[in-house]
């Protein structure tokens, strides 16, 4: 990620009052490893959607967003503060947190087209039980097409992920889950030659639990 992209990102939501900054300041990189593997037929599922600014970012550095739109930000008639349907590349909205991973399963079982489906969920996410229902289901149907990308910040709104909600052992966890997992350092070059790897794992849905060093603002 260059450094541009960030400063992009701090300057716009220095307009709002930091909203969720940390949070997208580590969805960056994952965004921008997904859509550089992303085909034509795939879809993107932000299931963290406080974190749409990343993605707005992105959207601005690929000529989809003129810097008019990127500053309208949260405006009563600019950019929603989280990603809805109609928007490039977004094919579902998202907000009420926990529901991403159940629409994935949800296209890739009706899908009658070889598609890959990219969640992206926070870590705070996680605490919605509705996750791990949706994480029973991949694995019963053996989606392989469903792959979840774990933005590992160890926050959330209202502090540490582990005093607020425990979420180690992660790994084990979703394995136990039936899933196959891979952990890697949050920097895009290298969730990139992950998920290129990842074509070859038949079977089983997958789980890439992305760590990111904590940058000191709310995460989720």
């Amino acid at each position: 990620m260059s450094s541009s992209i960030q400063y992009k990102l701090r300057e716009m939501l220095s307009e709002v009052n930091n909203f969720h900054l940390g949070s997208s300041i580590t969805c960056l990189e994952i965004l921008k490893a997904v859509m550089a593997k992303k085909g034509e037929n795939d879809v993107i599922i932000l299931s963290k959607g406080h974190s749409a600014p990343a993605f707005y970012v992105i959207l601005s550095e690929l000529g989809f967003l003129s810097d008019e739109e990127l500053w309208s930000f949260a405006d009563l008639n600019g950019l929603p503060s989280h990603v809805i349907r109609g928007l490039p590349f977004v094919e579902v909205s998202s907000g009420s947190l926990g529901q991403g991973l159940s629409i994935a399963n949800g296209i890739a079982l009706a899908s009658k087209m070889e598609r890959k489906i990219y969640v992206i969920l926070g870590d705070g996410e996680l605490d919605e039980g509705q996750i791990w229902e949706a994480a029973m289901t991949s694995s019963h149907y053996k989606l392989d097409n469903v792959i979840a990308i774990i933005d590992r910040n160890f926050r959330q709104l209202t502090g540490k992920t582990e005093e607020t909600m425990s979420k180690e052992p992660l790994r084990e966890k979703w394995e136990a889950f039936g899933w196959e997992v891979f952990e890697v350092e949050n920097r895009a070059g290298k969730i990139l030659e992950l998920l290129f790897e990842l074509d070859e794992v038949k079977g089983k849905p997958k789980v890439i639990i992305a760590k990111a060093k904590a940058v000191g603002i709310d995460g989720r």
